[in-house]
């Protein structure tokens, strides 16, 4: 099996339990085909670049998974028939990059960390 990572885009117009779903949904997906869900990151409502379907903003989320080739046609699939999915892409996990690259929240928790030090000092 293969490492794969998926990145797609949701409507922001979404409550939070809806969205929960739309995310439980894929993991799901990618377990009923013999997949397994590594990791799941949600990175949360963000700007897009550029209008999409007239919205601004979008809900993003990051999902690294292992899987074999037929998934990742069957997990596109749904994105397109998904009307809340406004974006998605899925690319081939580059593994060593992954274990160096810490997520943003992971990040996020460092800088404050190091700022608090800063302070103290």
């Amino acid at each position: 099996m293969r490492k794969y990572e998926t990145v797609f885009i949701l409507d922001p117009a979404l409550d939070s339990s809806t969205t929960d779903q739309e995310i439980k949904k894929v993991e799901d997906l990618i377990a009923s085909r013999e997949g397994k869900v590594l990791k799941v990151d949600r990175w949360g409502s963000r700007r897009l670049a550029y209008p999409i379907a007239k919205k601004q903003q979008g809900y993003y989320t990051l999902i690294l998974f292992e899987g074999e080739g037929d998934l990742i046609n069957e997990l596109e699939r749904n994105y397109r028939l998904n009307e809340s999915c406004l974006r998605y892409l899925t690319v081939v996990s580059e593994e060593k990059i992954m274990a160096e690259k810490p997520s943003l929240q992971e990040k996020d928790k460092e800088d404050k960390e190091d700022k608090e030090e800063k302070e103290k000092e």
